[in-house]
């Protein structure tokens, strides 16, 4: 185990001088005022926090891209339900085009 100063189960909690196996829900701020220190004792876990939490932020903002920008994607049935057929032949719904300019394509479907 490691000991980042926190209260063990055996000794009594700073806050109300009681066991601290009786309420281990109560004192959240213990644990987030904890984590600097941690940081702090432990600097080889600095790179590991940083890449988690780089990859869930990228992970989230694909997912909403995602949900407002795919054509698959139909929030409103009633008043768009065929929203891929609005898309235009200039219009870029993929991620990333190579070498694709999508504003210099001429139009080849009909209207409807």
């Amino acid at each position: 185990n490691v000991h980042i100063g926190l209260p063990q189960v055996h000794e009594t909690c700073q806050k109300c001088e009681t066991s601290r196996s009786c309420h281990t829900s109560k004192h959240y701020t213990i644990i987030v005022l904890c984590v600097p220190r941690l940081f702090i004792a432990k600097l080889y876990l600095i790179p590991l926090f940083f890449f988690i939490g780089g990859g869930c932020t990228m992970s989230l903002t694909y997912l909403a891209r995602l949900a407002l920008r795919n054509p698959d994607v139909c929030w409103d049935r009633k008043n768009n339900p065929e929203p891929w057929n609005k898309l235009g032949p200039t219009d870029q719904y993929k991620f990333y085009a190579v070498s694709m300019d999508y504003s210099k394509l001429k139009k080849d479907r009909p209207d409807f």
